[in-house]
This record gives structure tokens, sequence and C-alpha cells, in this order.
């Protein structure tokens, strides 16, 4: 487990969560694995993470949490009242927020997860701890409306039943990241809101038994290109929905998402952390918590190289690493932005930056990142030494 101090600068930071799982399923000398994988038949572990980002600015700001786990299997001939007392893997959410614990003062913490975040008892510690959050729900729960919205005889209602009814409330188009077997493509989407009054479930999880006044947010694709699978989102959010403005913005705060996605390729492709040869679970996760900042730093650095290409170099890394990579190239290091430290950077770990390639993928960031980061340990080392 580790957590990063952050730079906080807007009064607002996103803690998007996202599990992923390490899959050494080859490595069969690794001590300490656990079942993986679809149909778990493969060997390895699983890591959940806590990405912060600037809900302003889209700025990633660290790693606010991280906590990896091995999956054990369940008990032979395991009863229902023994496997509701055994802890469950779902928790991760109400321990991440519990030991993010409270926001600073005029601050606030806005916890975004997928459908593994769809837990009443996750919502209730993040009221608790005065938090905010959105997610993306995949339970159908009993809601109400408020008093003055209720329909005669309708008291309680099914929350996506509910969600669907409303007519659409405005339209935008949105670029929508590639998932799985689903390119990346520019959709129009229409969205609708409503305030419910979310029941707690009548024999799951709950600690207070009191409903939860929740804005659901839907948004969805009226039209989607021939052959392709409509888009649809059911968010349930704490920060009040007023307008169509609002409504939106918590949508792209869901969106965002796919940085935690990012990241886990980062993880992958990058680093490489399932090729390590390592002879315990133990030992890949020490290195897990050494390679993430790394990570992070060049996943913000991508991020910033494309949001903001001009964007000057030294604002992004340290001088001293934009020296050595200006250095390596024979350019100048005040006139280098953040978009040529990305694709230089990634030239020296073997991409060809050519106009016909595409951007830089994680393999050749990572080969140049570590390739300056040996060059400048070189350079310390021969500052330390004493003219002969």
């Amino acid at each position: 487990m580790s957590r990063t101090s952050l730079s906080l600068r807007s009064d607002r930071t996103l803690l998007i969560g996202d599990a992923t799982e390490i899959n050494l399923t080859k490595h069969l000398s690794t001590r300490g694995v656990g079942p993986v994988g679809q149909g778990e038949r493969g060997r390895g572990f699983y890591v959940h993470m806590i990405t912060a980002v600037d809900a302003d600015a889209k700025q990633i700001l660290g790693c606010a949490y991280q906590y990896p786990w091995v999956r054990q299997a369940a008990p032979e001939h395991e009863t229902r009242t023994h496997r509701h007392y055994r802890p469950r893997e779902s928790q991760v959410w109400e321990q991440s927020a519990q030991l993010i614990g409270l926001p600073p003062a005029s601050h606030h913490w806005v916890h975004v997860g997928g459908s593994g975040a769809d837990l009443f008892t996750f919502w209730e510690v993040c009221r608790h701890l005065e938090c905010d959050f959105v997610i993306r729900i995949c339970q159908d729960r009993l809601v109400r409306l408020p008093a003055d919205q209720q329909e005669a005889g309708k008291i309680l209602q099914h929350l996506q039943t509910l969600a669907q009814s409303p007519p659409a409330q405005d339209a935008q188009v949105m670029h929508v990241q590639a998932e799985h077997r689903r390119p990346a493509r520019d959709a129009l989407l229409q969205v609708s809101w409503a305030l419910v009054l979310v029941q707690p479930p009548l024999h799951g999880a709950s600690w207070d038994k009191q409903e939860l006044p929740l804005w659901v947010v839907r948004v969805w694709e009226p039209k989607p290109p021939v052959g392709a699978e409509p888009l649809e989102w059911m968010l349930l959010t704490t920060i009040p929905v007023d307008g169509p403005q609002q409504a939106w913005q918590r949508t792209h705060w869901y969106a965002w998402r796919w940085l935690a996605e990012d990241f886990h390729h980062a993880l992958k492709t990058g680093c490489q952390i399932e090729a390590r040869q390592m002879r315990s679970v133990e030992a890949l996760m020490r290195l897990l918590g050494m390679v993430t900042p790394m990570a992070l730093r060049l996943l913000a650095l991508r991020e910033i190289a494309q949001t903001a290409p001009q964007t000057d170099a030294t604002q992004v890394l340290s001088n001293e690493v934009v020296q050595v990579v200006a250095h390596l190239v024979k350019r100048p290091t005040a006139k280098m932005t953040a978009n040529e430290l990305w694709h230089t950077i990634a030239s020296l770990g073997g991409y060809f930056n050519r106009k016909s390639d595409g951007p830089p993928g994680w393999k050749t960031l990572w080969r140049g990142w570590i390739y300056v980061q040996t060059v400048l340990q070189g350079v310390h080392l021969a500052a330390s030494l004493s003219p002969s």
C-alpha cells in the first residue's frame, strides 16, 4: 500500500479508482500467486489504485492510494452464511476512502468509480467523511422521488427505469476513448438528470439504513454508427445537478477514468511489470511501489504534451532532466516544449518520430526514460567525484 502527498491547486480533486490484474501465469516459479483472469484460470495478483486528478485542469497530481492483494480461493463447502461474513474484495473501496480520509479545509474530494463502486456502504463512508462521488451504477436499486414529484400510487420505483423516463434535456458531441473492441470515436450524446432518494438495501450491507439523496445522470447515444453498440452511462453523484453544464461536468469527470486505464497500460506495456522475473509476489509488490511514481510521471507528461503541447518542458519535469534530454540531442533547453520533450524521450528509447508515425508508445517512452535516468545518475556521480 502506498500514498503520496498531493499538491492541490483547485478546490476539487478527483480520486479516480480502478483495479487491474497482474497476470503471472507464465512465471511458474513465482511464489504467493492467486487466481486471476476469466474463469480464474490464470495466476497472479490484483492492484487497486486511486489516481488524484485536478478537477478543473485535468492535471494528474499523483497516487493517493494503492493496494495490491492476492485473491484467495473460496473454502470448500462454504455456506452462504460463512460467505456473508468473509471479507469481500469490494471492501477495498471503503478502505481506500477511509485511509485517504477527510479532505483539507475548503477542499473537496470527489471519488470517481465504475460499476465496482456501486456499493451502498461505500457511499455511506463517503458521506461520513464529507466526500463526494460520481459512480456508474449497475444495480437497479429502489428509489423514491421527492414528495412534490411523486406520482399517485408510485412511492418506490426502480432506479434504472426512473432514469430512463425523463426526456433528453441537452445534447453534446463528446470524444469517447477506445475500450476493449470499441474504437475511439466522436459520439453525439444526450443527457438527462433527476434527484432521487436511494433506499438502503433491505437485506444487503448498510451501516445506517437511511436513504441517500443523490442525483442520477443518464448519458446515452440515440443514433450510434452502423454496427456499433450505443453508448449509455447511468451515473450517481452526491453533487447537485441543476442544469446541463453541471450534468456534462459530472459526465466528463467519469469519462476521465480512462486515465487510470492508461496508467495500467504504462505499468504493463512500458514497465512490463508482468514480465519481471521476480521470485515472489511480495517482491513484485515492492517493485510496484517503485515504478508507480515513474509511470504516473510519464502519464502526466503525455497528457500535458497532448492537451497543452506548447507548455514549457521545465514545468512538466525537473530542470535537470530537461537539460540532460536537451544535451543528448544537442538542442537548447530554453526552447523545448512538453510535446518536444515527450517525443524526444521516446526517440531515445527507439521511437523513430517520423511524420507518418503515430504518437509514441509506452515501450519506447519507458526505455527512453530509463536511459535518461541512467545518464542523469552518471551526471550526479561525476559531480560527486573529486578532481584527480
